[in-house]
This record gives structure tokens, C-alpha cells and sequence, in this order.
């Protein structure tokens, strides 16, 4: 067993913690009575630690980094630094056990372990340097799980709210069930700061055998209870005395001889009233009491924070791509506004200069010969808009009108290349009226319908 990493301050140990590695454990004392007043004013009263750990979180990213590169280096992490993180874990968790109406005891506000109904032990030892190398990937998994359960929390809160203010008290598998996404929040953040290099695990509870389901219980020891090094302690069933049970895994009394966990104080732990005092002084002097053993009904409700967190993700991702999705077609339909509208606006220019070359054209001898060799420039000049049409993209809404327009604006670039053709006046008015009128009165009215349909006017 290894012995909790205390900061600076820190009273000495007072309760026993069954420790075989570095996980991040935890400890809950259970439903008690609440005050109404306080859950109806909970998100406002908690505030002011949202602030604090707001300044606090900053410290922590610094912190980390630097832990990040000494342990990549060393394989563990500085003491003083490791101690601040630590106490960093204890703080917010006691604040989302608050937010989480597991207790009704304000949380106070320090880094160091305290007299709460939800504490945290943490164990920061050798580290594996390559996991923590690639720590970031690694804990990508187990944060959108979080993030995914923390949503589902928030649905369901609102029920578990409701049930809290009325009632005054929260239901054991709820208790549970929140406890548990309590403990692998705490067990991620452990894990990605470095204070931790066991894998979050146990969002369904630990192994509900015999001697877990006695600690969870509330039975307790008659004797001592032997400890082998690594290995779990045994009790046997003569050595059980009864005890009400209690509807989560209870923070446990001192045990002599033993490692421990800081602060520990029986029955002060966080007893509200005189029932719950009065039920929670059996707590199982058994360290296994730091296990969070879940009834059938609170992996149930986890499983529905699951389920409830996961369309809350799908819905999110649904609108994020619906509004991406707007935003590139709002992007597409200005960029096509400008762009045919620049086209439209270099070929006006260009056939305004040609109408007036034409009429200079009046004062030469080869009247016919200069025109159609103008006409035979407007339809280049119109085949480059009829591409610069293809070549824009445009919305779905709006293509069929762009691939009309690009379409007429081939025919008019026909009709032009007609007209530069034409050896005698007689011919030219005819292929002027009967082709190029029609197709340009065409143009223009595709040209308008493009600008309707990218919402231009």
C-alpha cells in the first residue's frame, strides 16, 4: 500500500485508504437531508468557486505543462507541483459533488484535504514516460465519455432537482449514480494532469463481491482486519456485526496500524442531521470502504446518463454541421454574387466599347466588314462570361439557374459568331433579328433569374 501524498499544512492521516497502485479514489458519506432553500439557490451559490477555480484552472494549465516535460523526463512528478494538482482534484470535485446536490455542505474553499462528505485520495507515483508522451490521445476517449456523461447529468438534473427540492433528500441509485460520474470525472482529470497513471476505470462501480458488497454495506468489523502487501483485506462472516445499510460506499473511520487517508474526523465527516449521524456511526473501519459499489437501479441511470449524454452530443454535432453547412452556403452565394456580378459588369464594359467602335464603323467604306468583325469580338467577350458562369461555384438552390445561364449566354456567343459571318447587309439584319435579339432577350432574362435565385435582388 502506498500512502496518499500530502501538501503542505496538511494534518496527518486519520483514516485508512486500501491503496495497491496510484488510482484516484474516492469516498462518499452518502444521502443525507438537505436544505431546501439551499438546492433551489444551488447554481447561484456556487459562484464564487466558479470564480476561484476559474483563476485556479490557469495555475493548473501551467502547471501542467511543466509537470508534462519533468515527467517525460524523470517519470514522476515534482512534490510541490504534484501537491498543488492534488489539491486542485480535492477542490473541484467537492464543487461538482455540491452542483451535483450529493451534499448539502458548503464546499470550503482550500487546496487541502478537509472535513467533507466527499474526499479524494490521490497517490502520484512513477509514471510510465511513454504513456504520458502520448497522454493527450490517450485521454481523448475517456474526456468525450466525460463530456458525454456531464450532458446527460444536466438532463437528468433537472428530474433529480426536482425530486431533491420536494423531497429534501436524494434518492439512494441516484445518489450512487451521480457519485459515480463524480468519481470518473475525478479519476480523468487525475489521469490527465499526471497524478494518476491507472487508466480511468469503475463509471459502473467496483465488483460487487462479498467482502465489497459488506464494505458498501455499512457492516463492520468486530476485530482488526489483516492487511497482505497488494492484496485485499478479509473478514470472516463471524467477525460481522450488522448495520443499516447505507446506499453508497461510506468514508471510513481510523484503523490502527495502517496507511491512511488525511482528515478523517467520525462522526463529523458531513452528518447534516441527527439521522444521518445516527446511521452513519457504524462506517466500516474496512478501507474498502473507499469502493463505490452500485445497486442494479444506479447502473441503470448511468447507463441513462449514457444514453441522454449521447444525443446530446449527436444533436450538437447535427447542428454544428447544419450550421456549417449555412455558413458555406452563405459563403458560396456571396462569392457567386460577386463574381458573376463582376463578369456581368467586364462584359457591359465590353460591349459598350464595341457599340461604339460600330458606330465609328458608319464613316468607313467597309461598313459591313468592320462590324462583323466587332460582332466577332462580342462573341469571344461572351463566351468568357459563359465561363466564368461555369466556373463560379454556386448553391444547390441556384445551380439549375447558373447552368441556364451559362447555357443562354452560349447560345447569344452562337449568334454573335453568325453575325461575323454575314457577307451582305440583307443577311446581316436578318440573322440580327430572328437570332441575336431573341438570345440576348434571354440572356438578360436568365441573368436576372440567376440574381433571384443566389438572393441577390
Amino acid at each position: 500500500m502506498a500512502e496518499v501524498s500530502l501538501g503542505a499544512g496538511v494534518s496527518p492521516p486519520a483514516a485508512p485508504v486500501l491503496r495497491t497502485g496510484d488510482e484516484i479514489l474516492t469516498a462518499f458519506a452518502g444521502p443525507g437531508r438537505q436544505r431546501r432553500v439551499t438546492v433551489l439557490f444551488r447554481p447561484l451559490l456556487v459562484i464564487p468557486h466558479y470564480i476561484v477555480l476559474y483563476a485556479l484552472g490557469i495555475a493548473v494549465e501551467i502547471v501542467a505543462v511543466i509537470c508534462w516535460f519533468a515527467a517525460l523526463f524523470t517519470g514522476r512528478l515534482p512534490d510541490g507541483l504534484a501537491d498543488f494538482l492534488v489539491g486542485w482534484l480535492r477542490w473541484s470535485t467537492r464543487v461538482f459533488a455540491y452542483v451535483g446536490l450529493l451534499t448539502d455542505q458548503y464546499p470550503p474553499f482550500t487546496l487541502a484535504d478537509a472535513d467533507y462528505p466527499v474526499r479524494v485520495s490521490a497517490a502520484p507515483g512513477r509514471l510510465n514516460r511513454l504513456a504520458v508522451l502520448f497522454r493527450i490521445i490517450l485521454a481523448l476517449p475517456v474526456a468525450i465519455l466525460v463530456g458525454i456523461l456531464w450532458s446527460g447529468v444536466l438532463l437528468a438534473g433537472l428530474v433529480i432537482w426536482l425530486i431533491v427540492l420536494i423531497t429534501g433528500t436524494m434518492p439512494g441509485p441516484a445518489y450512487q449514480a451521480v457519485a459515480a460520474v463524480v468519481r470518473f470525472g475525478a479519476r480523468f482529470y487525475g489521469y490527465f494532469y499526471l497524478m494518476s497513471g491507472t487508466y480511468p476505470g469503475g463509471l459502473f462501480g467496483d465488483p460487487a463481491d462479498a467482502d465489497a458488497a459488506a464494505a458498501a454495506a455499512g457492516q463492520v468489523a468486530a476485530g482488526p482486519v489483516a492487511v497482505s502487501p497488494g492484496a485485499e483485506p478479509a473478514q470472516p462472516d463471524a467477525a460481522r456485526s450488522a448495520a443499516p445499510p447505507l446506499d453508497a460506499a461510506q468514508p471510513p473511520a481510523a484503523q490502527p496500524g495502517e496507511a491512511v487517508q488525511p482528515g478523517y474526523e467520525q462522526p463529523a465527516y458531513a452528518a447534516p442531521d441527527a439521522a444521518h449521524r445516527a446511521a452513519t456511526a457504524s462506517w466500516p473501519a474496512d478501507p474498502r470502504a473507499w469502493r463505490l459499489v452500485l445497486s442494479s437501479g444506479a447502473k441503470q441511470l448511468v447507463g441513462l446518463f449514457i444514453v441522454l449524454g449521447s444525443i446530446v452530443l449527436v444533436g450538437y454535432i447535427s447542428v454544428g454541421v447544419v450550421a456549417a453547412s449555412h455558413a458555406a452556403t452563405d459563403a458560396t452565394r456571396v462569392n457567386a454574387i460577386n463574381s458573376v456580378s463582376a463578369a456581368h459588369a467586364k462584359l457591359s464594359r465590353q460591349l459598350s466599347g464595341l457599340s461604339q467602335q460600330i458606330t465609328a464603323c458608319q464613316s468607313r467604306s467597309a461598313v459591313l466588314s468592320c462590324v462583323t468583325k466587332l460582332d466577332e469580338q462580342a462573341a469571344q467577350d461572351f463566351g468568357a462570361f459563359a465561363s466564368a458562369v461555369r466556373s463560379t461555384p454556386v448553391p444547390p438552390s441556384a445551380a439549375a439557374a447558373a447552368d441556364r445561364l451559362a447555357a443562354v449566354t452560349g447560345q447569344v456567343q452562337s449568334a454573335f459568331q453568325q453575325l461575323g459571318t454575314a457577307t451582305s447587309a440583307a443577311e446581316y439584319r436578318k440573322i440580327d433579328s430572328n437570332t441575336v435579339v431573341p438570345t440576348v432577350d434571354q440572356f438578360n432574362s436568365a441573368y436576372q433569374n440567376l440574381g433571384v435565385a443566389l438572393g441577390a435582388t
